[in-house]
């Protein structure tokens, strides 16, 4: 099927007016499960009365030498709790972006499929979590391996894997059954001669984009995301029947 970024963007605009509400809460969700979180450290100097302001050299050294001496005893007990800390951290951010955030993203997908023909509910984004559970997660983390591992070559040739398999979300919303072979190359069917055109229509966001960070993130949350969302959701509609066609050849 042949297809316009217009008639794309159209289509979601239709899509998402329809049922703006549900589509504001999955967008906002898929970005929650999705974002960054950071936090600081506020470090305060304390001074030993009179000794600081002392204009003997000698004792100014001795002053410092001894605050000095304690900010090394704090470091060395406290970094590598700190350290331990940040990494334990991590580690519950990457297992939640495995085991819960990429079943979101494929809910997330199933909920704007839904909605391109009837209406879709936020019962959606649980979809994943009801059906094939551990064969979307294993499906979704080999993908961003792969797309990893391409990466490690060079930037651009993970760039355009990671655009060969973008419809994998939607084929597993589609049919949480497929394998992981039969996801990545149904979706590399999909995308063969459609990369640049996908990197195109995404390039079309990008005042929508600039507009949403001038707004600090509400314009992005009230209508950016769910547009961008429901117009991926369309692109593989448009591009359903070519992966269709190699599935069943």
């Amino acid at each position: 099927m042949n297809w316009t970024r217009a008639q794309l963007k159209s289509n979601a605009k239709l899509m998402v007016k329809k049922n703006w509400i549900q589509c504001v809460i999955v967008s906002l969700v898929l970005m929650l499960v999705t974002g960054t979180s950071g936090s600081g450290l506020n470090l305060n100097y304390n001074y030993n009365g009179m000794d600081a302001f002392d204009p003997s050299v000698e004792n100014f050294a001795n002053t410092f030498s001894s605050q000095m001496g304690g900010w090394v005893y704090y470091a060395q007990r406290f970094v590598p709790v700190l350290a331990g800390l940040v990494g334990v951290i991590a580690l519950i951010a990457v297992l939640a972006h495995f085991f819960l955030g990429n079943p979101l993203l494929v809910g997330g997908s199933r909920f704007y499929l839904h909605n391109i023909h009837s209406q879709g509910l936020l019962d959606d984004l649980a979809f994943a979590f009801q059906n094939m559970y551990g064969n979307v997660v294993k499906v979704m983390l080999l993908r961003e391996v792969y797309i990893f591992l391409w990466s490690m070559l060079l930037v651009i040739p993970g760039i355009i894997k990671g655009y060969a398999w973008r419809m994998v979300p939607y084929l597993l919303a589609d049919n949480p059954e497929l394998t992981t072979r039969e996801a990545l190359d149904l979706s590399a069917q999909m995308m063969d001669g459609e990369k640049m055109n996908a990197f195109v229509l995404d390039l079309s966001f990008i005042l929508w984009d600039i507009l949403s960070a001038a707004t600090l993130g509400i314009a992005g949350i009230l209508w950016v995301n769910p547009y961008e969302d429901a117009t991926n959701a369309e692109l593989y509609t448009a591009l359903k029947a070519k992966g269709r066609s190699y599935y069943e050849g």
